[in-house]
C-alpha cells in the first residue's frame, strides 16, 4: 500500500481561497486526515497510515500555485535543506513529512531560536540558487526548526523573480531586537499586529530599525499588562 490509497480522500476535499487574502477555508475533510498547516493557498494534511507523507492541496483557481511549487521541487532534487517531493495529482502534491516547529510558534511559546538557525537558513538559499531558484517568500511560518537543523517549507515563489526582501528583513531584525526578547513569549495578537504593520508599512525604504523602533516597546507594554493589541 502506498500514498495512492488515500487519494480519493484528498480529491473529495473543498479547499477555499478568500479575495482577502486570508487563510483558507476547508471543507468536506475525512476523519482520517488531519491539517496540520493553512496558507493563503493550500492546505496540508497528513494521514496516521503514511506518516512518512504530507499532502499539500491547493484551493480552487491555484493550479498556477501547484506548477511553481512542483517546477521548484524537481530543480531542487535531494538536499538536506528542503522536503522531499514525491509526487502529485490534481490539485495537490506529497511530499515528505517534516515534523518540527516554526519559528512563528518558537515565538509563540518563548522557545529561544539559536543563531545557527539563521547560517543554515543562508545556506539553505545558497543551495536553492544553486539550483537555478529564486529564494523568496521566505517568512517565519516557512522555517522548521529539526532539533539542530532547519527546513524550509513552502516553495511555490521560488520560480517568480525578484526580492520581496522578508528574509533580509527577518535576518537583520533578529540580529537588531531578538536578544532583547529571546525565550520570552511574544502573545500571538502582537505578532500578528506586527505582520500587519510591517505589509502595511514595507516599501522600497522599508527601514527594520525604525520600525523595531516602534514596535517593541509594546513587547515590554504587554509584559507588563499596559497595553493590548
Amino acid at each position: 500500500m502506498g500514498w495512492k490509497d488515500i487519494v480519493p480522500l484528498i480529491q473529495r476535499l473543498d479547499i477555499l481561497s478568500t479575495e482577502e487574502n486570508e487563510l483558507v477555508q476547508i471543507r468536506n475533510v475525512s476523519h482520517e486526515l488531519k491539517c496540520i498547516g493553512r496558507g493563503t493557498d493550500a492546505a496540508v494534511f497528513v494521514h496516521p497510515e503514511y506518516p512518512l507523507y504530507a499532502f499539500k492541496v491547493y484551493a480552487k483557481g491555484k493550479t498556477q500555485k501547484q506548477e511553481n511549487e512542483e517546477a521548484a521541487y524537481e530543480k531542487l532534487g535531494d538536499n538536506a535543506y528542503f522536503p522531499t517531493f514525491h509526487g502529485s495529482g490534481e490539485g495537490f502534491i506529497i511530499m515528505s513529512y517534516e515534523q518540527g516547529i516554526n519559528l512563528y510558534d518558537c515565538l509563540a511559546k518563548g522557545i529561544k531560536i539559536p543563531e545557527k538557525v539563521v547560517d543554515d537558513v543562508e545556506r539553505a538559499i545558497e543551495y536553492a540558487r544553486g539550483a537555478g531558484l529564486n529564494p523568496r517568500d521566505i517568512h517565519l511560518k516557512n522555517i522548521l526548526l529539526q532539533g539542530d537543523k532547519v527546513k524550509l517549507i513552502d516553495i511555490s515563489e521560488y520560480v517568480n523573480p525578484g526580492n520581496d526582501g522578508r528574509w533580509e528583513h527577518l535576518k537583520e531584525a533578529y540580529r537588531l531586537y531578538y536578544p532583547l526578547i529571546a525565550s520570552r513569549r511574544v502573545p500571538i495578537p502582537l505578532i500578528e499586529f506586527i505582520k500587519k504593520q510591517y505589509q502595511k508599512h514595507k516599501s522600497a525604504g522599508f527601514s527594520v530599525k525604525k520600525f523595531g523602533r516602534v514596535l517593541m516597546p509594546l513587547f515590554f507594554k504587554q509584559k507588563k499588562g499596559k497595553t493590548s493589541i
